[in-house]
């Protein structure tokens, strides 16, 4: 297995929906593209998260962190992202809030990427970048 070029990930931005306690947010990877052996491909993907227990007003987020376990722990974030043909689990463990401007937040987002699971031929990695929310 390779190690996968984490320099290739680029979050531009996020779209939070749903409810308090019941969030979803999809974060917009900018394209890139993968190579592993004879293959590559061209990646245009996002990291989409669902059930995530945290509320959904800004002025309850702003200046807040949130931390989750992992897959299959009780209150874990169900993630993936799309790529090779496949969708590899994407674990979120920490989301770091910042101040709400103009109906967008900062947000820091620490994860883990299981990408042997789906044997991608990458290795499993771990992963910290911000992106604008949208609310």
């Amino acid at each position: 297995m390779e190690d996968f070029p984490i320099q290739v990930i680029s979050a531009t931005k996020a779209t939070m929906k749903g409810s308090s306690g019941n969030v979803s947010l999809e974060i917009e990877l900018a394209p890139f593209e993968l190579k592993i052996d004879d293959y590559s491909e061209s990646v245009k993907t996002s990291i989409r998260l669902e059930g995530i227990k945290i509320p959904i007003a800004s002025s309850e987020l702003e200046g807040r962190e949130f931390l989750f376990p992992t897959n299959p722990e009780e209150g874990y974030i169900d993630g993936s992202v799309y790529f090779f043909a496949a969708h590899s689990p994407v674990d979120v463990t920490k989301i770091t809030f910042g101040k709400a401007e103009s109906g967008k937040l900062l947000a820091t987002i620490e994860s883990e990427w299981v990408l042997e699971f789906e044997r991608t031929g990458y290795k499993n990695f771990s992963h910290t970048f911000e992106v604008t929310v949208e609310l």
